[in-house]
């Protein structure tokens, strides 16, 4: 990573579509996130885990990050994300009704490349380290079926900035299903963004503009 404001900068020159300004906004702050401290590993809340077993990887990447290419922190991301993700729960929720509306093809194809561009987002973006602090705290919020993991981020001299996980238990395992900054769902924004390339193209559109993304992150 090149300072707190070179992803911003790095995305709006590849993509200037509003939804994807905020999503490097929400990167930008992502980024900066190390694994939590020793007190948060030891937690047994699972939820709390799979986040910290999150945070971990993406430290990994982001000091190894100026020796390795961005296709080696895709591979590394890769299992770790999928682990933590729950992936074709998002794309399902991402893509709202129209969902139903797609063959089992299609939607296939459509967990396929919102998977790679989520994991793209974060090989891209995780490969600088400057010092930063990120905290998980063990104590869940329950929301219905679901579990909020609260975080906290601390630069060096700056102001801690939170990020909610909002988790949910998916064949056994909780898993995340949404991440809030500053109030905001990532999932909002995705069901915004998509509906343009829905409304144009169907699955087909969607599919097209989730790979030209991807490929654009993974230069």
């Amino acid at each position: 990573m090149h300072g707190h404001c070179a992803i911003v900068e790095r995305y709006s020159t590849r993509e200037s579509h509003p939804m994807v300004t905020r999503f490097a906004m929400f990167l930008c702050v992502l980024v900066l996130a190390p694994a939590a401290n020793s007190a948060c590993a030891a937690a047994s809340e699972p939820a709390v885990t799979q986040v910290q077993t999150l945070t971990s990887a993406l430290l990994k990447a982001m000091k190894a990050g100026p020796h390795t290419s961005v296709t080696a922190r895709y591979r590394a991301l890769k299992p770790v994300v999928e682990q933590t993700f729950a992936l074709p729960l998002m794309t399902r929720l991402s893509v709202g009704p129209d969902w139903a509306k797609f063959s089992p093809q299609q939607q296939t194809a459509l967990v396929t490349a919102f998977s790679r561009y989520t994991i793209a987002n974060y090989a891209h973006n995780f490969d600088d380290y400057n010092g930063q602090h990120f905290a998980v705290d063990d104590n869940v919020i329950d929301r219905g079926p679901d579990k909020v993991v609260q975080t906290s981020l601390t630069s060096p001299g700056g102001t801690p900035t939170n990020l909610l996980y909002r988790m949910r238990e998916v064949d056994g395992t909780w898993k995340i299903v949404d991440v809030f900054f500053n109030g905001v769902s990532q999932l909002t924004l995705h069901r915004v963004d998509f509906a343009s390339a829905i409304g144009s193209g169907g699955a087909p559109a969607l599919i097209t503009y989730l790979n030209r993304l991807s490929d654009g992150l993974m230069k």
